[in-house]
């Protein structure tokens, strides 16, 4: 396989395991915020927060590498606008973690548990979530036209 090839798949499988890592705290983790207990939140972000670099945060900077190449650099079966879509949904995905996500939890890091805080976080990070889940069907759907293709012969 060629390098370029390498990317989209990276691209792919880093598209599907965001989508499913952002949901999972968009439902489950930020979800249970109020039940930990006012008391303990500030021990319990710092550790989350510290906790996210290598789950979270790397993957989401990988994704973000290779949609870039993939613009300047696509297997033939990707077109530009693919390509652009790609990178525009991480870009926003980005753009949302640095306006609203990752200012809160270092405030509430440091502040401790607040209701409207976390009501902001849960709402805007839905933008992170909607963006990954694009760029993963996204991917699907590129990989499922090149199946077809070969299905078809």
């Amino acid at each position: 396989m060629d390098a370029i090839l390498w990317v989209f798949v990276a691209f792919g499988f880093l598209a599907a395991f965001n989508a499913g890592n952002m949901i999972t705290l968009q439902i489950q983790h930020y979800g249970i915020y109020p039940s930990v207990g006012r008391e303990h939140f500030v021990g319990y972000i710092r550790a989350n927060n510290a906790a996210a670099v290598v789950p979270t945060i790397v993957p989401a900077l990988l994704l973000l590498v290779s949609s870039a190449i993939l613009v300047g650099h696509r297997p033939h079966f990707m077109s530009l606008w693919q390509a652009l879509a790609a990178l525009a949904l991480n870009l926003a995905q980005l753009a949302s973690t640095a306006i609203w996500q990752r200012r809160l939890q270092a405030e509430m890091a440091e502040t401790g548990y607040d209701d409207a805080k976390v009501r902001l976080l849960v709402s805007t990070n839905w933008i992170r979530s909607i963006a990954f889940l694009g760029q993963a069907l996204l991917a699907t759907a590129i990989v499922a036209r090149v199946l077809a293709r070969v299905a078809a012969g």
